[in-house]
């Protein structure tokens, strides 16, 4: 093995490392829900991928067949689940659509040839394997693998294409760089390992997997050192995303949904002086646009939309955190004043502030 093997093993084997231990984080100390599973099973998949291109091109495979078991799975199903992930950060609030569900029917075929090669015998396993790899344009299996490689490739250029149209639009453009300059490497990794079916040098296959697991790490370390620049990154998406729609005419709903995200998600509230035409600003509408919105669609005005998310939160931060005290939950959700928090909190739970706490604690 030479200095440049022992150089690309090390990447990989820290990228799937990496990937397998950030896959069971999302499962573990903090509260689950779909998208925590979602998540983990995502980038387990996707790690055990990274090792399974080291598998191929350190020639494992001939010795443990077994190590590609759901490979063409694997491979097939990354682009449709990272698709779904970029679904799910930037229409947060919304079902992920059936379209994006539909690739998952080929599956079944897949999984049947899959479970097809494991219930073979080894020496038959080595065989196949050693057959296609040595040999994959005339193998059978090569009808599998462009299909595979198709989906994963034009998934991730989806990707890419609309983090590159948000990257124009975008007021902010160097969380999306970023993103773009990943999504890139990402792209570029996987058609370096392509060319292995070409030249049947192995080489690139570990290069492939190596510029894979070198963006994971790399995206791994960013991510830990600046947390909020990914906030920010999501926060541009969202709202390239909505300038598109509302460019093509002001439209309710969709005004609505991005006004649900800001409150919800960037927790606007917080904000001891938001004034409606920050907000109105945000949605691309005049502050005469959005005060109608706020009146025919929510049915209150704007002072006590607002508070109502405050309220909100503080109840919930009331009854979590206990050894806080009352003002600095007040400060902290956007109420100016102790006063005015009282006087709010009241009338919207019948209870003073220190009066729902005691009576929800545990």
């Amino acid at each position: 093995m030479t200095t440049t093997h022992v150089i690309m093993a090390v990447i990989i084997i820290s990228g799937v490392v990496l990937g397998v231990f950030t896959a069971i984080e999302h499962i573990t100390g903090h509260p689950k829900n779909h998208r925590s599973y979602f998540r983990f099973v995502r980038g387990l998949i996707v790690s055990l991928l990274m090792g399974q291109l080291a598998v191929i091109g350190f020639g494992l495979y001939e010795r443990y067949p077994s190590m590609l078991f759901l490979f063409f799975t694997f491979l097939y199903i990354s682009g449709p689940l990272d698709h779904i992930r970029y679904h799910a950060l930037v229409y947060s609030a919304k079902r992920i659509p059936l379209a994006l569900k539909l690739p998952f029917l080929p599956l079944v075929p897949l999984l049947a040839l899959e479970f097809y090669l494991l219930t073979r015998t080894v020496d038959l396993k080595r065989m196949i394997y050693t057959d296609f790899f040595r040999d994959p344009i005339h193998h059978r299996l090569i009808y599998v693998l462009p299909v595979c490689l198709a989906v994963y490739i034009t998934y991730s250029g989806i990707i890419l294409y609309n983090e590159i149209v948000s990257f124009r639009q975008s007021d902010n453009k160097r969380p999306l760089l970023f993103s773009i300059l990943m999504s890139g490497i990402l792209i570029a990794s996987t058609g370096v390992s392509c060319l292995y079916f070409v030249t049947l040098n192995r080489d690139f296959i570990l290069l492939g997997a190596a510029g894979i697991s070198l963006q994971f790490i790399i995206y791994f370390l960013f991510k830990n050192r600046f947390p909020d620049f990914f906030k920010l990154f999501v926060r541009e998406m969202k709202q390239t995303r909505y300038k598109r729609t509302i460019i093509k005419g002001i439209d309710q709903r969709a005004v609505n949904e991005r006004l649900t995200e800001l409150m919800d998600q960037e927790k606007l509230y917080r904000d001891m002086d938001l004034r409606m035409k920050d907000v109105a600003g945000r949605l691309l509408v005049t502050p005469h646009q959005f005060s109608q919105l706020v009146n025919e669609s929510i049915k209150m005005d704007f002072r006590n939309y607002v508070n109502t998310y405050r309220v909100r939160e503080a109840m919930r931060l009331l009854v979590e955190n206990h050894e806080r005290s009352i003002i600095t939950i007040c400060f902290e959700v956007g109420f100016s004043s102790k006063t005015s928090f009282n006087v709010t909190f009241k009338k919207m739970t019948g209870l003073s502030p220190k009066e729902y706490r005691e009576k929800h604690r545990v």
